[in-house]
């Protein structure tokens, strides 16, 4: 097993793919794009400097034809506004749970924030309702996190969605990062 996938945490389910099972070209997902992108993310957020985004994809995929499943498009789009945005991204997060220190929160939950606040604040291009954004978001917490992850995903967007403007005119300034640089 490569280095990349072993950092995943074990809850972590690699995308089952059996080429017996499929007998019809595969169709790009969204849902499975996502499921990619989180965990690229959390390897990233992991491994710091040392993330070769090559290999991650290789090890990932180790399955011919798994590439076909994946909008590559939206991936670049994403990590890009992500890792651009990620003090603001951070800063809202830590608006949204004022309660919660940052540093002792579920990665996880942190991550899939930032990439549903990503698609609604940055992806207009990628034409994603609001409510679409919220809904993947949970489906990543259900599958990559437990009850209470769903319900603080839930709730945190819930809460953002209400307030957009008062939240990203009050943003926290905070010194948290995902990604060590």
């Amino acid at each position: 097993m490569s280095k990349f996938i072993s950092v995943l945490p074990r809850f972590f389910p690699i995308f089952p793919y059996n080429s017996a099972i499929f007998t019809e070209p595969l169709m790009i997902s969204r849902r499975h794009t996502r499921e990619f992108l989180l965990q690229s993310l959390y390897a990233r957020s992991e491994l710091g400097k040392s993330f070769q985004k090559d290999a991650f994809i290789e090890s990932y995929f180790s399955e011919e034809g798994m590439m076909e499943v994946i909008d590559l498009p939206y991936i670049e789009k994403m990590e890009g506004y992500i890792l651009t945005h990620e003090n603001t991204l951070i800063s809202i997060i830590a608006s949204l749970a004022p309660k919660f220190d940052l540093a002792t929160m579920p990665i996880m939950h942190i991550l899939i924030l930032m990439i549903a606040l990503s698609e609604i604040l940055y992806g207009a291009e990628l034409t994603i309702p609001e409510a679409v954004s919220v809904n993947e978001a949970i489906e990543l917490a259900k599958k990559f996190s437990d009850e209470q992850g769903k319900a603080f995903v839930n709730g945190t967007l819930s809460t953002f969605l209400k307030q957009k403007d008062e939240i990203l005119t009050n943003k926290k300034d905070v010194s948290f990062q995902v990604f060590k640089k």
